[in-house]
């Protein structure tokens, strides 16, 4: 397995509980740093992943945050700063779960509710974040975004419209604060085996097989290939990367 570099201190995961959370949360401790991370109502998991972070040498401390609570994002940040001394890193790996239909056979409240899990949910962790970013000496921000903004697949724009969002936001981040020594990155996500993309209840000839038939790869990623990226990106091995949007999807966007 490749190692890492990580300055000390520790990394934010916010979503570290879901199946793509989890992943980054394991691979993070396994180069040797420290985890604090988020999640909504799934303790068990959390309680896993601490276990998961102890076994691998690491500390963990996990939170049940909302990220539309400004404050209550901020007292994570914070009380994780207290904990580990510094953060020298970021991910932003949560999200809702999507239906995929026609974008106005959709319900407005849930498409407002999507994007503000996502826009806001993700601007309320850079305004908290960032300054910590800033004291440390800097850092990274590496965020899971969608691949379909890259190559827009029908009935995914509850997916692709706020994930841009989030793209957008990262690109102005790495433009206004690389002089403080802070890098943001997205990993435009393709069909992987693991978290959302297997809750989809997609028919034959359905979205998972529009996206299949386009794969040049002809395959869906195995998580680790995505995890790999992550951690990549929010290390230091990556410290020249930044405003990047990375598609790991087997050739889906070429």
């Amino acid at each position: 397995m490749t190692t890492y570099r990580f300055p000390e201190g520790a990394a934010l995961v916010f979503g570290g509980s879901g199946g793509l959370g989890s992943g980054i949360v394991e691979l993070l401790s396994k180069c040797g740093t420290d985890v604090a991370f988020t999640y909504l109502t799934n303790k068990e998991a959390a309680d896993a992943n601490i276990a998961m972070v102890e076994a691998n040498g690491q500390k963990a401390i996990a939170a049940s945050v909302d990220l539309l609570e400004a404050e209550k994002v901020e007292d994570f940040v914070n009380s994780a700063k207290s904990e580990f001394g510094r953060i020298h890193s970021v991910v932003f790996a949560t999200g809702p779960f999507l239906h995929i239909l026609p974008l106005l056979d959709a319900n407005p409240e849930e498409v407002y509710k999507t994007l503000d899990t996502d826009i806001k949910g993700f601007y309320h962790v850079l305004r908290a974040a960032v300054p910590v970013l800033r004291e440390g000496g800097g850092g990274s921000i590496t965020a899971l975004t969608t691949a379909a903004i890259h190559k827009y697949i029908s009935t995914d724009a509850l997916s692709s419209v706020p994930k841009a969002g989030v793209q957008h936001l990262c690109t102005a981040i790495a433009r206004e604060e690389g002089h403080n020594g802070i890098r943001a990155n997205c990993v435009a996500v393709g069909l992987i085996a693991v978290g959302l993309s297997q809750e989809i209840d997609s028919p034959p000839g359905g979205i998972l097989d529009q996206w299949m038939q386009q794969v040049a790869l002809g395959r869906p990623g195995a998580p680790e290939e995505l995890f790999d990226t992550v951690v990549f990106l929010a290390s230091e091995n990556a410290g020249y990367i930044s405003g990047q949007s990375l598609p790991v999807d087997g050739g889906y966007s070429a």
